[in-house]
């Protein structure tokens, strides 16, 4: 197994990282980009291409004083493929990104509740990788690694759900070794806001602005798995600091509790003693997405966030929340002169968690990890030169 164990091959992590996010550079950007010799680039792109990592992918204009045109490379797509798994309290997704994060395949079945007791969640996932295998074979694309994202508790680090109400988790589970095992290639689980700070980051990689970032996950649906179990908004928060994914001590940041909350509510508001049977009664709505404009803006004037996102349901109730935390920005902002920053209502797909499950195996794949970085990144760096 091909291990990183020198500096020529940080070098290929370095280079390939920097195609991963650029999408299209070239051979003389790269060089200026890494600060390394010509050559060096030259050598580790012409090995990248001779086993069909990278190709040229077209040709770029001269510069002002004429001269040779620029060659872009990219990633080739067709190399090989990462799959991305949702499992929540309604629904199971699988797809699977090509190895440029393109979607070539997306599924989605409705979670039987007497299904679910009978098999539970690991029965879901073996189901969700049976179909992700499956269409992998048909197409004939290499599969490196699955990522999983699920609305619970967990330990990114260690590969543990450490607790989820929605899917009747209430003791750790180690997740990503048995899991890796039953996939035989490597498996990574996070939570579900997490994984669509992925999705949305993929987008604005290249912002000089989007570095710091809030994603808003507003979800309705049941409670849980089961016959008769309610309806209601859950909400989690997912962020990226500076330009990273930030999960904080024991993978535990973004869980959500509303600052007004008071023992006596059923839910993560002061407002709503009751469930929430139906998104259009405006009289239990509004109120709700008023507090959780007041904590998201909070939050936004207090760490200066570039960008927020808010998705996970409808996007007419999304666009009503987004506006509410315009307001409640401006509101509550100390100063004169406010700088407010974008706020967004998150592109409405329902492949949203399971696409950046995905994606967040693709940027850790692309990582240039530390000497001292687990085994898992030796196993998805060897997978690239089988």
């Amino acid at each position: 197994m091909r291990v990183l164990n020198s500096l020529s091959d940080l070098n290929v992590m370095r280079i390939l990282r920097l195609i991963y996010l650029e999408k299209k550079i070239s051979r003389v950007d790269i060089a200026s980009r890494l600060a390394m010799d010509k050559s060096t680039v030259t050598k580790i792109t012409s090995e990248l291409c001779t086993k069909n990592l990278i190709r040229e992918a077209e040709v770029g204009n001269s510069g002002p004083q004429g001269g040779r045109k620029p060659v872009f490379l990219e990633l080739n797509g067709q190399y090989a493929a990462i799959g991305g798994i949702e499992i929540n309290s309604e629904h199971f997704y699988a797809l699977i990104l090509n190895l440029s994060g393109n979607l070539i395949f997306e599924y989605t079945e409705k979670i039987n509740p007497d299904e679910y007791l009978k098999i539970g969640f690991m029965g879901f996932f073996k189901k969700a990788l049976s179909v992700i295998k499956k269409h992998a074979e048909k197409i004939n694309i290499r599969l490196l690694g699955i990522g999983v994202g699920v609305p619970s508790l967990v330990d990114y680090a260690e590969g543990k759900i450490i607790n989820s109400i929605p899917l009747m988790i209430y003791k750790p589970v180690e997740f990503t070794k048995e899991a890796s095992k039953i996939a035989k290639i490597p498996v990574f689980i996070d939570n579900d806001a997490r994984c669509c700070c992925y999705t949305e980051k993929s987008n604005c990689e290249n912002s000089a602005r989007e570095k710091n970032m809030m994603y808003v996950m507003i979800q309705y649906r049941q409670q849980k798995p089961v016959k008769g179990s309610q309806k209601d908004i859950s909400v989690g928060f997912g962020f990226k600091l500076g330009g990273k994914v930030y999960r904080g001590t024991n993978s535990l940041a973004g869980e959500f509790r509303s600052m007004m909350w008071n023992p006596e509510s059923k839910n993560q508001f002061s407002n709503s003693t009751n469930y929430i049977e139906d998104l259009s009664d405006t009289k239990k709505i509004n109120p709700l997405f008023k507090e959780l404009a007041k904590n998201v803006a909070f939050i936004v004037n207090l760490l200066n966030l570039d960008i927020v996102y808010a998705g996970g349901i409808d996007e007419k109730y999304t666009t009503k929340i987004v506006q509410y935390i315009r307001e409640e920005i401006l509101y509550l902002w100390p100063y004169e002169k406010n700088v407010c920053p974008d706020i967004k209502t998150s592109e409405p797909h329902d492949r949203v968690v399971s696409e950046g499950a995905a994606l967040m195996v693709l940027d850790r794949l692309f990582s240039v990890p530390e000497f001292s970085d687990n085994m898992k990144q030796e196993v998805l760096y060897a997978a690239l030169w089988i």
